[in-house]
């Protein structure tokens, strides 16, 4: 009997061992994993984060949702994925001027763009595009600056909020051209369409893909792009460069976590975010949207973040931008 207990004790002994070594789940099945988009809802960002969500529940097997979290330029999403909870599965689907532009324009953002975040992967890169209301006789950039000359009190432009891309490059456009321009932000471009499609704002910037559609309806005109080459959703129409305005531009889209996120965590999750953006399927939906696909690593991610805010350094110092608190 007694060597019977004592079998039994080790066996039991050895169980709780076994049980001990098992690995920990890494992702928690029972915790939602939050995706803070930090824009308004309705934009190709936003349905993009939502694609991804969707494919991150089927592979994780857990719920994954995408919280908006507006203003500010995006500061604000930002340091919400920064300040959460050790326990949350938080990540953020961010724009390239949160982590290339905006550490040159404020002197406090809230969050280290370096320090407080683990890049995963870049996901996509977009287009930035310069339209006006389809209601005014304007066709392109120059024809822009000679109507805004002519009428001063309507040199107002538009952009999808303050510290964003668009907002500094059509500063930029305003001090190169020698155009005295005011600055309307908004929290999204889909609440800045019908001041625009009504022409009561009359020059916008913001992503190609967030403006096609209404431009292929007339409601607004795309009348150049911002990077060095044409854009391969709008072939005919010319760059700011090759409209003799000196600007390179564009955007992308990528995931980041927290910086105090578990290894495992960073790693399953990105793992898996790669793997959806390399499925053919989902780069079709993106690229219908009007974005292209990439699908970096980590280490690819923090090199391309990297070379971008050292570009953007000597650009925000030359222009004269102010530097905001």
């Amino acid at each position: 009997m007694e060597n019977a207990m004592q079998l039994y004790s080790r066996r039991a002994i050895l169980a709780g061992f076994s049980a001990l070594a098992l690995p920990l789940p890494v992702i928690a099945a029972d915790r939602p994993l939050r995706i803070v988009f930090p824009f308004a809802p309705g934009g190709s960002g936003d349905s993009i984060a939502r694609l991804f969500a969707e494919q991150l529940h089927i592979r994780l097997g857990k719920v994954a949702i995408v919280e908006n979290l507006a203003g500010a330029g995006g500061r604000i999403g930002a340091q919400a994925v920064k300040n959460a909870a050790p326990g949350e599965e938080t990540v953020l689907f961010a724009s390239a001027s949160q982590f290339t532009l905006q550490p040159h324009l404020f002197r406090s953002l809230g969050y280290d763009a370096e320090r407080d975040f683990v890049p995963l992967s870049q996901v996509m890169t977009v287009d930035l595009a310069l339209a006006v209301s389809g209601k005014l006789p304007i066709h392109s950039a120059q024809e822009l600056i000679d109507w805004m000359k002519a009428n001063p009190a309507q040199a107002v432009y538009g952009s999808p909020g303050a510290g964003t891309a668009p907002h500094f490059i059509c500063g930029e456009f305003g001090r190169i051209t020698g155009l005295n321009l005011r600055h309307t932000p908004y929290k999204g471009t889909p609440a800045a369409l019908p001041d625009v499609l009504a022409g009561r704002v009359p020059m916008y910037m913001a992503f190609v893909s967030e403006l096609l559609e209404q431009h292929g309806g007339g409601g607004i005109r795309i009348i150049a792009t911002a990077a060095t080459a044409r854009s391969s959703f709008l072939p005919q129409t010319a760059t700011l460069k090759e409209s003799g305005i000196d600007i390179d531009a564009s955007g992308w889209f990528a995931f980041y976590a927290p910086a105090h996120s578990s290894r495992q965590f960073v790693e399953r999750l990105g793992k898996e975010i790669i793997a959806i953006g390399s499925d053919p399927e989902m780069r079709a939906k993106i690229h219908a949207m009007g974005c292209e696909p990439t699908g970096t690593t980590s280490d690819e991610l923090k090199h391309i973040q990297r070379a971008d805010l050292d570009r953007w350094g000597p650009i925000v110092r030359a222009s004269g931008f102010p530097i905001e608190d």
